[in-house]
Order: structure tokens, then C-alpha cells, then sequence
């Protein structure tokens, strides 16, 4: 419930600010490797995914094109 919370909280604040596009994809990137990251906190187990930053994300699609 928190996190849902959270999300929305950015969401709205993103939208209020009038960030660039890149600002949005980037905030909303952020937002979800947090929410994964605290589902699997939650349970800890040994597959959990590494974090990767927006921009390491930006180069593996680019490397996929």
C-alpha cells in the first residue's frame, strides 16, 4: 500500500514539474527498480535481480536495436 502510495506521489509531482521526457522515463525507471527491489526484501531470496541504472538500461536497449 505504501509503495503504491509512493508511486502515485511521484507520478503526480512528475507531472506538476514539467520534466523533459527523459526526466519521466528516468523517474519512472527509478521508481520501479524501487518497488522491485522492496517486494524482494520482502522475501529475501537468492534471486534477486541486480539494479541497474537508468543509463546502463538506456545502452543494453541500444545494444539491442
Amino acid at each position: 500500500m505504501f509503495v503504491l502510495l509512493r508511486v502515485l506521489c511521484v507520478a503526480i509531482m512528475v507531472m506538476l514539474s514539467g520534466c523533459s521526457t527523459d526526466m519521466v522515463k528516468r523517474t519512472s525507471y527509478e521508481t520501479l527498480q524501487n518497488i522491485r527491489q522492496q517486494e524482494c526484501l520482502k522475501i529475501p531470496s537468492p534471486d534477486c535481480e541486480q539494479r541497474d541504472s537508468y543509463d546502463a538500461y538506456q545502452r543494453k536497449l541500444k545494444k539491442l536495436e
